[in-house]
């Protein structure tokens, strides 16, 4: 590999677990901080606004800034202004709608719908009314595409197949704001100042975080924590740049580049 001089960290499965902090972390951050290699968090979390995962983070030793954190709340705000909409309907978690106070909500007439991970409410109901407004006319933007999340060694249904299933019914193709769309990866990468090509993006999706990086010519890492399925590389085709044992390998490879 390249010489890395900037990194990329996934959250949920790469840094934490549920609410277990993943061994190895709060080293890895100190060695890049020692080797002055910036980093920035990368996550298709959408469960919960930047303070929020400043605090969970905080709850489990990590301490960061806000500004740290880019999510596809913020990249959502940003492509708003970029299309002069005027208003969204926002099928959002609650805990995340404070990073959308700059968007005016209209369940009615609404110029986009912003859908994110919704858990539990993604019923029957919810879905329709989503769907209506999408075939009536309005834009479709998805927060993320993810097919499943890992938390405390259990998988569950992330977005995704949601997002399929109101692309497929309205026949319209979502514009996707988190990983792996270029522009997510673009906006990250300029928050490190460094070239792109010696960014090194880190998690444990392999489509998303890895392949998704790699496609945008970053140097992507896999890690085997969190939804890590051996079976799902072996089939791959494409194999990432690196798939290391866990973060706490990561300060490991960084000499070795």
């Amino acid at each position: 590999m390249a010489k890395i001089k900037g990194v990329l960290l996934d959250l949920s499965g790469t840094l934490y677990s549920g609410s277990d902090r993943i061994e190895g972390t709060r080293r890895c951050l100190a060695e890049l901080e020692r080797r002055a290699i910036p980093y920035r968090f990368l996550t298709n979390t959408t469960t919960q606004s930047r303070a929020r995962i400043v605090q969970k983070l905080a709850s489990l030793g990590v301490v960061t800034k806000e500004e740290w954190i880019l999510t596809p709340m913020a990249a959502a705000c940003e492509r708003f202004r970029a299309d002069g909409f005027a208003s969204a309907a926002l099928f959002v978690a609650e805990e995340a709608k404070e990073d959308f106070s700059e968007i005016p909500e209209d369940r009615a007439h609404p110029d986009v719908v912003i859908l994110g991970d919704l858990g539990r409410e993604f019923d029957y109901d919810t879905l329709n009314q989503a769907f209506r407004l999408i075939a009536d006319g309005a834009a479709f933007y998805a927060l993320a595409r993810n097919r499943c999340f890992e938390s405390g060694g259990e998988l569950f249904l992330d977005m995704g197949p949601f997002v399929e299933a109101l692309a497929y019914a309205s026949r319209k193709e979502p514009v996707c704001l988190g990983k792996p769309s270029k522009a997510f990866f673009e906006n990250a990468v300029a928050e490190l100042d460094v070239p792109a090509e010696s960014v090194a993006v880190v998690g444990d999706d392999l489509e998303s975080d890895v392949l998704g990086a790699m496609h945008n010519k970053l140097i992507g890492i896999l890690v085997q924590t969190g939804k890590f399925n051996r079976d799902q590389l072996d089939q791959m085709e494409q194999k990432p740049d690196a798939v290391i044992e866990s973060i706490a390998v990561l300060p490991e490879l960084l000499s070795s580049s």
